[in-house]
């Protein structure tokens, strides 16, 4: 399920960036791992083992890009968070250079980040 729309009807008209990241997001009492599925200015979908509830504060952290948010939605393995304040260009931009460095990885290992986030075998 896409985190908003990219076009017409959804409720975030921020564009959205596809953005297979490594992502840390801690709230008031712990810290987890998870994969940054996309982004835009105003808030992330993540995926990962552990969910937090809709409604908790969380403190995000993407390589350089450190942000306060709130979970608005929480799904299974999957949560979308809203910024507490939007993302300026330059951070989108570190993002996307984040997100190309990784294009060079291979599906294997890819796929190796993302079982090791997710916790499986």
């Amino acid at each position: 399920m896409p985190f908003g729309k990219r076009a017409g009807g959804g409720r975030r008209s921020a564009p959205r960036e596809a953005a297979p990241l490594l992502a840390v997001f801690t709230t008031v009492t712990q810290s987890h791992g998870a994969i940054l599925v996309d982004v835009s200015g105003t808030g992330a979908r993540l995926r990962g083992p552990h969910v937090p509830q809709v409604g908790v504060g969380l403190f995000l952290s993407i390589g350089r890009i450190k942000i306060f948010g709130t979970v608005a939605w929480a799904e299974r393995n999957e949560f979308g968070v809203a910024f507490d304040v939007a993302l300026g260009a330059e951070h989108l931009e570190i993002l996307r250079e984040q997100v190309k460095r990784g294009a060079g990885l291979s599906p294997e290992q890819r796929a190796a980040i993302d079982g090791w986030i997710l916790g499986s075998r």
